[in-house]
C-alpha cells in the first residue's frame, strides 16, 4: 500500500493524487475520468517543466494533479510535493513506447530538443523506464492505457482500489462541465477532438481516429532492444520492421535545437529574425551559438627545454 487509510475527519495532510506518463501516453484522459470525481479537483494537464504552489482548496477534499514524464521524473515530483506538506499518491500511466513514440513524432509541439524544458525524446524514455522500475519495485499503482482501451471500468475500478478511493461511476459517464474543472489550461488537440461525453464515447473516437504505425527503423530498433524487459512484463509484443517513413507534419527525428520552446522565445526578442521565422528562415546565427560543437581548442606547440633556453 502506498499510505495508510484515511481516518475520519480532515487528513493531517491534504492528499495529492500525482499522476504522471509519456506525452502521448493517455494520461490526459486517465486524469479526465479521475477529475470528473465528485470528491476530487485539480488539474487536468500541468506544464511539465514548472513545479507550481498547489492550493489545498481546490480538492473536493482532494486535488488531482497530472503531468507528463519529460524534465522532471515523476518520483522525483512525489518527494518535491512531500516535502511541501501533502500526502501523495502516485499513479504511473504506462503504454506501448513505440506508440509513444509514433505520436510524438506527428506532434510539431512535442519538441525534440536539447535544453533542459525540452529535453530529447529518448531520455524521457529513459526518465520514464526508471519510474516504471521503481513502481513495480515498490508496489505502486499503474494503469496500462491499453487496458483501459479494452476494458474501461474494470481497469479504473482496479486503479481506484491501488489508490485507496471508493468507486465513483462519474467517471464513466463524465457528469461535469469544463468549467467545473479547476485547471484546464492545457490538453492536447487530439484530446479536446475526441473526448465525447462519455469514456465509451471518446475511446470510440479514438480508435476511429487512429492512425497507422510507422517509426524509422533506428528508432524501433533502440526502442525494441533497451526496453525488451518493460514490453515483455506489460504484454507488449515485438514490432517488426515497417516502415522508415513517418506520416504527418511530425518533428526532428534527432534533437535540435531549433525544434525547442527556447529557439522561439529568444527569436521572438529579435523582430526582424522573428519575420523571417515566420517565413520560414531559420536564425541560423541563434542555432549555431546555442548547438555548436564542443570541441577541442586549438593551441600553439608546447616549446621544448631547448627552445625556451634558445629564446
Amino acid at each position: 500500500m502506498i499510505s495508510q487509510r484515511l481516518s475520519p475527519g480532515t487528513p493531517a495532510r491534504p492528499t495529492l493524487f500525482l499522476c504522471g506518463g509519456l506525452q502521448s501516453s493517455g494520461s490526459t484522459l486517465v486524469s479526465w475520468c479521475f477529475l470528473q470525481r465528485a470528491d476530487t479537483n485539480g488539474v487536468l494537464d500541468a506544464e511539465n517543466d514548472l513545479l507550481p504552489t498547489i492550493d489545498p482548496g481546490i480538492g473536493d477534499p482532494f486535488v488531482w494533479y497530472k503531468t507528463t514524464i519529460s524534465c522532471f521524473r515523476l518520483h522525483e515530483l512525489v518527494d518535491y510535493y512531500r516535502d511541501q506538506n501533502w500526502e501523495v499518491r502516485p499513479l504511473l500511466v504506462i503504454r506501448d513506447l513505440r506508440e509513444c513514440w509514433v505520436s510524438l513524432q506527428r506532434k510539431p509541439y512535442a519538441h525534440n530538443g536539447i535544453t533542459a524544458e525540452d529535453p530529447p525524446f529518448r531520455m524521457r524514455v529513459r526518465r520514464f523506464l526508471e519510474d516504471w522500475d521503481l513502481f513495480r519495485r515498490m508496489g505502486w499503482p499503474t494503469l496500462r492505457y491499453e487496458s483501459l482501451l479494452e476494458a474501461p471500468e474494470a481497469t479504473l475500478r482496479d486503479a481506484c482500489r491501488q489508490l485507496q478511493l471508493a468507486w465513483d461511476p462519474a467517471m464513466l459517464d463524465w457528469p461535469k462541465q469544463q468549467s467545473q474543472i479547476a485547471d484546464i489550461n492545457n490538453g492536447n488537440r487530439n484530446f479536446w477532438i475526441t473526448r465525447g461525453k462519455s469514456l465509451t464515447e471518446a475511446i470510440a473516437q479514438y480508435q476511429s481516429h487512429r492512425a497507422a504505425r510507422a517509426l524509422p527503423d533506428a528508432d524501433l530498433s533502440w526502442l525494441n532492444g533497451q526496453f525488451h524487459e518493460f514490453n515483455r512484463d506489460n504484454g507488449y509484443p515485438q514490432w517488426e520492421k515497417r516502415s522508415s517513413t513517418v506520416a504527418g507534419p511530425g518533428v526532428e527525428s534527432t534533437p535540435c535545437f531549433e525544434s525547442t520552446r527556447r529557439y522561439r522565445w529568444e527569436t521572438r526578442h529579435k523582430p526582424l529574425r522573428w519575420l523571417y521565422s515566420m517565413l520560414g528562415i531559420t536564425n541560423r546565427n541563434l542555432i549555431q551559438r546555442r548547438s555548436s560543437k564542443i570541441q577541442r581548442r586549438r593551441t600553439e606547440p608546447i616549446p621544448t627545454t631547448a627552445a625556451r633556453k634558445a629564446a
